[in-house]
Formats: structure tokens, C-alpha cells, sequence
């Protein structure tokens, strides 16, 4: 890992860190390298949410605390999170060596959309604004317009 990031060479077994939400680890997650750096990459991390619990109110702290995990046999609702590494940083509150992450999470949104359709995974997208702002300021910076984007996936 070392040596990848010294050099800026392709390390395709980078470490994925895991982000929570639900009270528990993504369910899926993927990177792809920018210009095969280990430095930068997209990645997206998706949690599913089971279909009835995703008609609770999101207002409601019992939404986001609940931490049940719908069966595989359920149907779901994705919720997904793009971020962008953009290079090294040091973590203010561990003074661990981690990801720098870019600021602009609209533009790692319509980046997934994008790549998502693309590849024929996902079908209409729809918009719509989230109902509250993020609360930043610890660690990491971001600017986003509040929209959520809602996609379906095409069966094959």
C-alpha cells in the first residue's frame, strides 16, 4: 500500500473503508481508480432499506435508528453514497493518513447516475430535495443542493 501510494501506482486491492448507516455497514460497496492512481477513486456504498420501513417517516429519529437488515428474499429500497478521494490527508480527530474527499457531492452523485446508466443498471432517475442539511464541520467538508436521486433497476 506503501509503495502504491509513493509511487502512484495501481493497487487494485485498496482497502475499502466501511461507512454506517442504519447503524450498520454498507451492504455493497465498489471502487474504481482515477487514472489507475491509488489516490484518487470513486467509490459508492449502498445499504438496502426494507420497503415497509422505507414508508416511515425519515423525520423520525426511530427511522435511522432502526438497524434491522432486510432479508435477501425481501424486496428493497437502495440508499447509496458516492464520494470522490481526491488524495492524502491526515484525520483531525484520529491523526491517521486517510482520503482526502472532494467537497462537491452533487458532482459524485450525477458521476454514479451517470456510470449507472451507462452500464444499463438503473433505469429513470428522479430528484428530489432532502428534507434537512448536512451537519459538517468535524472532519470533512461538503457541498451538496439537497437533492436525493431515485433510480430503478432494470430487470434483465
Amino acid at each position: 500500500m506503501i509503495r502504491a501510494f509513493l509511487l502512484n501506482s495501481p493497487y487494485p486491492t485498496a482497502p475499502f473503508s466501511s461507512l454506517y448507516l442504519f447503524g450498520r455497514r454498507q451492504d455493497l460497496g465498489f471502487q474504481e481508480p482515477i487514472n489507475n492512481s491509488p489516490r484518487k477513486r470513486h467509490h459508492v456504498r449502498f445499504w438496502a432499506l426494507s420497503l415497509a420501513h422505507s414508508a416511515d417517516d425519515m423525520a423520525a429519529a426511530s427511522f435511522w435508528l432502526n438497524t434491522d437488515k432486510p432479508s435477501t428474499d425481501q424486496r428493497v429500497l437502495w440508499v447509496g453514497a458516492g464520494t470522490r478521494d481526491t488524495g492524502l490527508s491526515l484525520a483531525r480527530l484520529t491523526f491517521q493518513v486517510t482520503h482526502a474527499t472532494d467537497s462537491d457531492t452533487n458532482a459524485e452523485r450525477n458521476y454514479v447516475i451517470t456510470q449507472l446508466m451507462a452500464k444499463r443498471v438503473i433505469g429513470e432517475v428522479a430528484l428530489h430535495q432532502s428534507g434537512s442539511r448536512l451537519q459538517t464541520g468535524k472532519v470533512n467538508h461538503y457541498i451538496t443542493d439537497g437533492e436525493i436521486a431515485f433510480a430503478s433497476l432494470i430487470e434483465n
